[in-house]
C-alpha cells in the first residue's frame, strides 16, 4: 500500500518511512500541508500518518483539506502526536480516524497499521460490492424498462377501440400477470379474452407474449371460441413450465351484439346483468385453465347466450374479490356485485369504491394481486371512427392472392368415423380466400350438406327418429351404432373457387353412396319429418342449390363480394 507521511521534522519522517517500508509498504513523505496535497494529487495514498503540530497549517486543518480532495474514497488519517490531554485526542478522532501517541514502539505501530489495513480492505470490498450492486441495479432498471417496452408493444391492445367495452386493469407489480386481449372479428363482432396467469410479476407476464400474437392471428381467421381456446392451450402447454397455467374466459360477440359464445376455464363466474344491473345469470367455468391439458384431452365445448340490448356482461379476475382492507376483510363477491349495481356498471366508480375499501393510495398501499375488470354492453358492436379494420387485418387480407383453385377428397367409413372435416375445410377456404367474415355462413352450408350426405345418405337415418321424447338422443345413439358397424360407405367433397369481377364464387359439391331420395318433395315440404332437414335453409343462404344422381349429389353455389 502507499502510505503518505506528513511531518515537519525530518527525523520523524525517516523513522516512520523505515517502519512503513519494513512492513512492505511504499512510503511517501512531505513536510507540510501544501506538500501533502501535492503528493496526494500526484501519487495518491491508501493511508495517511499526519503530525498534529506543524508550522503554518496544523494537522487538523491539513486533514480537512485532504479529506476535501479525497471525497467519498476511504483513506484513513492517523494522527501522530505527543499531546496526551483529552481535548487533543478528541480532536484527533474528530478530524481523523485514529491516533498514535509519541513515543510509540514498533509493536504498537505494527498493530495500528495492520488494523487499519484490514479496515481499508474491508471497506474496499464493500465499496466494490456497492459499485457492482449499483451497476446491476441500473442494468436491472434498464432491462425492466426494455422488457416493459417489449410487453407494451407485443400485447398492445387499444381497449377503447370498441365502444361497447369498459376496462379496469391494475397490476400488483411492474409486470401484469393478467392479460386482456380484444380483437375485432372479420364479421364485425368482437372477441374478448381475459386471462389470469399463475402468480404475478414478470414470470406470470411472460405467458402473455405468445398469447397476444396468436390470439390476434386466430381472430382474423374467425375461429370459434372453442377452437381458439384449443390453439391457445396448445401453445401455453408447450411454452409454460408444468406449475404454471392461465385461467381464462374467451368470448365472441356477433356484430349485432345479441349473441355471445363463451369458453371459460378456471376463472370466477362470468356475469350477465339485467337492465337494473342485477345479476341475471352466472356462467360458471366448465373447463380446466389453459396450459394444463394435452390437446387430445382438451374440451372445446362452449356456451351460446342470447342477449338483450340492455344486458351487460362482466368478466373479472380474482384479484378484485380478494382485495382486502387493513382489518383483513375481503372485498368479496357481495360487495363487488353491489358496487356494480350502485354504480350502474360505471367501471371508474367501481374502481374508486374498491380503493376506498382497501385504503389504496398510489405509492403507499400494497396491492396483493393483479386486478382486471371488463364490462361489455350488449347491443350493436361499434368501434371508434378509423377503426374499421386494423392494420394487421388489412395486411393479412391483402396477402390472400385472388386465384382460382379447387380441392376434392373422398372419405371412406374409416375417415367418416373420425369426425367431421367441415371445420378443417372451412379453415382451408379461409386461408385460400381470406373469407373470414363469411365463415359462419360457410360452416353452416357445408355442415348441412355434409351431415345430410352422411346421416341420410350413407347411414340411411330418418329424421322421424328425432320425434317424441328422447328423440334426439335416440337419433344420435343410432347414428353412433351405424357409424361403428357399417363397413361400406363413402362421401365425396369437392370445393371449387372461381373469380368474379366483384369478388368470387364457391361451389360446394357433396356426393354420397346412399340410395338417394326424392329431393323435389323435400325442397317443397315444410315438415320436420322430411328427408334432408335443413336443406331449405341452405337454399335460402346460397345463390343456388341443385341435386343430381337421384339425390345422391348436391351442389351449392355461394357468391361473395369483396369490400
Amino acid at each position: 500500500m502507499r502510505i503518505l507521511i506528513v511531518d515537519d521534522l525530518e527525523a520523524n519522517r525517516i523513522l516512520l518511512s523505515h517502519l512503513v517500508e519494513f512492513h512492505g509498504h511504499v512510503a511517501i513523505t512531505c513536510g507540510d500541508a501544501e506538500q501533502a496535497l501535492q503528493a496526494y494529487n500526484t501519487h495518491g495514498a491508501d493511508l495517511i500518518f499526519m503530525d498534529v503540530v506543524m508550522p503554518g497549517v496544523d494537522g487538523y486543518v491539513a486533514a480537512q483539506q485532504l479529506k476535501g480532495v479525497i471525497g467519498d474514497y476511504f483513506v484513513p488519517i492517523i494522527f501522530i502526536t505527543a499531546l496526551q490531554d483529552e481535548d487533543a485526542l478528541v480532536r484527533c478522532l474528530e478530524f481523523g480516524d485514529d491516533y498514535l501517541v509519541r513515543p510509540f514502539n514498533q509493536v504498537m505501530f505494527s498493530a495500528k497499521i495492520a488494523a487499519h489495513i484490514r479496515t481499508i480492505e474491508l471497506h474496499r470490498k464493500t465499496q466494490k460490492q456497492h459499485e457492482e450492486l449499483t451497476y446491476l441495479h441500473t442494468r436491472l432498471i434498464q432491462e425492466q424498462e426494455m422488457a416493459q417496452h417489449v410487453f407494451d408493444h407485443a400485447t398492445q391492445v387499444n381497449h377503447q377501440n370498441c365502444e361497447n367495452i369498459q376496462t379496469y386493469i391494475s397490476s400488483a407489480s411492474q409486470f401484469n400477470g393478467d392479460v386482456l386481449l380484444i380483437g375485432k372479428s372479420p364479421a364485425g363482432g368482437v372477441y374478448v379474452m381475459l386471462g389470469d396467469f399463475t402468480g404475478h410479476g414478470l414470470p406470470a407476464a411472460l405467458g402473455s407474449l405468445p398469447l397476444s400474437q396468436l390470439f390476434h392471428s386466430l381472430v382474423l381467421k374467425q375461429l370459434s371460441v372453442g377452437d381458439l381456446a384449443r390453439e391457445l392451450n396448445s401453445t401455453l402447454a408447450d411454452f409454460l413450465p408444468d406449475y404454471m397455467f392461465c385461467a381464462a374466459v374467451i368470448a365472441e360477440f356477433n356484430a349485432s351484439g345479441n349473441k355471445m359464445r363463451l369458453w371459460s376455464g378456471g376463472l370466477h363466474d362470468s356475469l350477465i346483468l339485467d337492465d337494473q344491473n342485477e345479476v341475471q345469470q352466472r356462467i360458471s367455468s366448465l373447463h380446466m385453465p389453459l396450459g394444463i391439458l394435452d390437446d387430445e384431452d382438451f374440451n372445446t365445448e362452449c356456451g351460446e347466450y342470447d342477449l338483450q340490448a340492455n344486458n351487460k356482461i362482466i368478466f373479472y379476475t380474482d384479484g378484485i374479490l380478494e382485495a382486502s382492507n387493513d382489518r383483513g376483510e375481503l372485498f368479496g363477491r357481495q360487495r363487488f356485485e353491489s358496487a356494480l349495481q350502485r354504480s350502474k356498471c360505471d367501471i371508474e366508480k367501481v374502481r374508486k369504491g374498491l380503493h376506498r375499501f382497501t385504503g389504496y393510495q398510489a405509492g403507499v398501499s400494497i396491492q396483493d394481486d393483479d386486478i382486471s375488470l371488463v364490462c361489455i354492453d350488449a347491443g350493436e358492436v361499434t368501434f371508434k371512427k378509423g377503426e374499421h379494420k386494423t392494420s394487421e387485418q388489412e395486411a393479412y387480407e391483402s396477402s390472400r392472392a385472388p386465384i382460382p383453385w379447387q380441392i376434392s377428397l373422398d372419405l371412406a367409413m374409416a375417415e367418416l368415423r373420425s369426425g367431421s372435416p367441415v371445420s378443417q375445410l372451412v379453415d382451408m377456404v379461409g386461408e385460400a380466400t381470406g373469407l373470414y367474415s363469411h365463415k359462419p355462413i360457410l360452416v353452416l352450408l357445408l355442415v348441412e350438406i355434409f351431415n345430410n350426405a352422411l346421416d341420410h345418405g350413407v347411414l340411411g337415418l330418418k329424421s322421424s327418429l328425432k320425434d317424441g321424447p328422447g328423440g334426439m338422443m335416440d337419433y344420435y345413439s343410432e347414428r353412433e351404432k351405424r357409424l361403428e358397424s357399417y363397413t361400406k360407405g363413402q362421401v365425396g367433397i369437392k370445393i371449387c373457387h372461381q373469380l368474379l369481377s366483384t369478388g368470387g364464387q364457391l361451389n360446394f359439391t357433396v356426393s354420397d353412396s346412399g340410395e338417394g331420395f326424392n329431393y323435389e318433395q323435400v325442397i317443397g315440404s315444410t315438415s320436420d319429418e322430411s328427408h334432408g332437414r335443413g336443406l331449405s335453409l341452405v337454399d335460402q343462404l346460397s345463390e343456388r342449390m341443385s341435386f343430381s344422381d337421384g339425390g345422391r349429389c348436391i351442389e351449392v353455389v355461394y357468391i361473395y363480394t369483396k369490400d
